[in-house]
């Protein structure tokens, strides 16, 4: 297919794509809005609560005087839609944040029989999971690293490139799409993802499920939640899980454990403390990193299965979080919350990786062989208080807090001689080896920062949001033994009471469609250097969107539409007058458009519809002004799930489920260095699920339903190459009481 005839291939899904979009958030509800309400019959049971409404109130100012209330409910899974904390530290509808917000609750995890955070995020909207290897991936969204916060906890870089705990611990994932420094500090511009662990509730509830699938995929979790004394004022939960799996290419194999407990005290009746302790184990015999390519540059035709790694190499991660949180509720409209948080987290590696290409003329490539000994230690911070304050006759919201992230990294291994002219596929001839460590480091990152964040009602339906975040910096590193000892030295160019801005609007067109704009920012510090000898400025990520929100249906089924413009400032620059220095002064530019649409249209329905688009370049850079940025994010993303539950005739009470991740074409490299590519690809995954009784569920899961063939990621010529699933099942059997 010629240049032009992909140009209007794109031109022409993109308007398909908007059309729809428009009608979605805007014609939709108000012509949908003289139907009857196909949920006024669906009545929740008493021990579950109802869908939250994404509606708006109408009265914006009304007070309402709350009574006590006990957490309730079983552990059973409540829909597609949720309030979520991620554009603060309280709960609220997706209407309520002026940002791109999208949510997977704990229904579509279940349904999807998703088992890691990699992948629920390969099935968000807006977001590119990409695999390091089996055991970790990386993030992004908008062409930049995805941030993540614990229950609003923030972890600078704590995401892409650590193994994470794994779902069963999880109620929710949420992601705010674009810069998030406010609440975050440091970090990329990409979002962040907020991971919302269990709570215990006060009813007594237990769910369990096993699940036996391809390659030897066996699963199992248990989770019993519910009250320890007769006032119900103390209350428990604990999941445990364990998996062992074989993969579709050879010899890899997991072996996984995780346990998970949390008490929540009420102290008093204003005073609630919770403690939270949970541990993964994942011990992976042979590791696997993709393939590498044709020295020329070319892709390997070789089989899926294939693995390039000798089969003496292995990963082992431990991961221990410890956290607490007290929180006390001066009155109705103020509460204060302190919560601090430990992550030990080990991560042991021997292995070889292919450290060239292959040769095309004698088909052979060379190794290299490591073992590193990493330990990461993270210690959190985060106090805040919420409340609501009176002026001119309106209630306006407002947060103010203080949070704390130091994350030190000790690394210890040592680097065997490389082993080269190996054929291909022949990695037995790699051999093992035995040496004294030899290399040691050090690293420690601190942020701190003060933000705040205001929610004015200006009027009944505008509403203004202002915050800022005032942030302190700072790295440094040293070798350690067994190498030679050094002094601390300062990495990146430290923040001195940097300045992060926030602002936002939200306006109520109707009932049932909101406006809404806003602009954010982040700093990225940087460890180049100036021709001074003084470190140069950190980046800056700062977006303007706008966009359209609606709810419908008594808040059942949400639609969105967002326009974003992203300028990533202060980038490292080569300074033309002194080689070897740098200026600030590149920039990047992330733009394009996204819409959404979640919840349950109709009685029985459920749908999580998304698509994105996004267009990188470089507008100031030597070699790359005027290329893309990110070559192997696709420019096209459409994420779709749905499911329909029969309520009547032979069929009654069976769920049918489909869904597809549709990605246009993606090349490997950045700007002039691009040297591998695929075509747009489409992966479509099934489900059938159905009720043996009250309690328990069969279901079957088929993923890449018609076994397409595809890279999840391409690399370098080296390795990175990595084969996307091939056709896969599983059989699920879940209980819940």
């Amino acid at each position: 297919m010629s240049i032009k005839s992909n140009q209007r291939a794109e031109r022409n899904f993109a308007a398909t794509a908007t059309a729809l979009a428009i009608l979605l958030v805007l014609y939709v509800p108000q012509g949908w809005s003289q139907v009857s309400d196909p949920l006024q019959t669906v009545k929740p049971s008493a021990s579950i609560a109802a869908p939250a409404a994404d509606t708006a109130n109408p009265d914006h100012n009304a007070v309402p005087s709350l009574a006590p209330v006990i957490v309730t409910g079983s552990t059973e899974p409540e829909g597609y839609l949720s309030k979520v904390m991620v554009g603060g530290k309280q709960e609220r509808s997706l209407r309520e944040i002026p940002n791109s917000v999208s949510v997977i609750t704990r229904q579509r995890i279940e349904e999807q029989n998703l088992a890691t955070v990699t992948e629920v995020l390969n099935q968000m909207p807006g977001v590119t999971a990409i695999s390091n290897d089996s055991t970790q991936s990386q993030f992004y969204s908008r062409g930049y690293a995805l941030g993540v916060a614990y229950d609003g906890i923030p972890a600078r870089t704590g995401l892409s490139g650590y193994q994470q705990i794994d779902l069963p611990i999880y109620e929710r994932v949420e992601v705010l799409r674009g810069p998030a420094g406010v609440l975050q500090g440091a970090d990329e511009p990409g979002g962040v993802v907020n991971l919302v662990r269990k709570r215990a509730k006060a009813d007594f509830g237990l769910s369990g499920s096993i699940s036996a699938g391809s390659w030897n995929n066996y699963r199992s979790e248990i989770d019993v939640t519910g009250p320890l004394n007769e006032a119900r004022t103390v209350r428990a939960r604990a999941v445990l899980a364990a998996q062992d799996r074989d993969y579709f290419y050879d010899a890899t194999r997991t072996r996984k454990w995780l346990g998970y407990g949390t008490l929540e005290w009420d102290l008093t009746k204003d005073t609630t403390l919770s403690l939270i302790a949970t541990g993964q184990e994942d011990k992976t015999p042979v590791s696997y990193g993709g393939l590498p390519a044709w020295t020329t540059g070319g892709l390997l035709d070789v089989p899926r299965s294939t693995n390039p790694v000798p089969r003496w190499s292995r990963y082992e991660w431990r991961t221990q979080d410890l956290a607490a949180e007290l929180e006390h509720r001066f009155n109705p409209d103020w509460s204060a919350k302190v919560k601090l948080s430990r992550r030990d987290q080990s991560f042991f590696f021997k292995d070889s990786y292919a450290s060239t290409g292959v040769n095309p003329v004698t088909q052979t490539l060379n190794y290299a062989r490591r073992v590193s000994d990493v330990t990461y230690q993270r210690d959190a911070v985060d106090v805040f208080v919420t409340g609501a304050i009176p002026v001119l006759g309106r209630r306006h919201d407002v947060l103010f807090g203080y949070n704390y992230d130091k994350f030190s990294t000790l690394n210890v291994g040592v680097n065997a001689p490389a082993v080269t002219d190996v054929p291909f596929e022949r990695p037995d001839l790699v051999p093992d080896f035995e040496l004294p460590y030899n290399r040691g480091s050090n690293s420690q990152t601190q942020q701190s920062g003060f933000y705040g964040q205001v929610r004015l009602n200006v009027t009944d339906p505008l509403k203004i949001l202002l915050g800022g975040r005032l942030s302190q910096f700072k790295t440094r590193s040293r070798t350690v033994a067994p190498g030679n000892p050094t002094d601390w030295a300062t990495g990146a160019a430290g923040a001195d009471n940097e300045f992060t801005p926030y602002a936002g609007a939200v306006y109520d067109l109707t009932q049932e469609v909101s406006l809404y704009a806003s602009y954010a920012s982040i700093f990225i510090p940087q460890t180049q250097s100036k021709v001074s000898g003084e470190t140069i400025d950190p980046r800056e990520g700062r977006q303007y969107e706008v966009g359209a929100k609606s709810a419908f249906f008594n808040g059942a089924l949400n639609a969105s539409i967002a326009l974003f413009n992203l300028r990533d400032t202060n980038r490292s620059f080569a300074d033309p007058d002194h080689l070897g220095y740098y200026i600030n002064a590149g920039e990047v530019e992330s733009k394009g458009w996204e819409f959404e649409v979640s919840g349950s249209p109709m009685p029985g329905y459920n749908l999580q519809l998304a698509y994105s688009r996004q267009d990188t370049a470089y507008l100031k850079d030597l070699a790359n002004a005027g290329l893309q940025f990110q070559t192997w994010q696709p420019r096209h993303t459409v994420k779709v799930w749905g499911t329909h539950t029969f309520s009547e005739g032979a069929l009654q009470t069976l769920t049918l489920g489909l869904g597809a991740n549709l990605v246009s074409k993606s090349k490997a490299g950045n700007g002039s260095s691009e040297i591998r590519s695929q075509d747009g690809y489409a992966v479509v995954n099934a489900l059938a699920s159905y009720p043996i009784d009250a309690r328990t569920t069969v279901s079957l899961n088929v993923n890449n339903l018609f076994d397409k063939t595809y890279y999840t990621r391409l690399g370098g010529t080296n390795t990175y190459n990595s084969y996307g699933e091939p056709r896969n099942v599983a059989i699920t059997l879940r209980t819940r009481f």
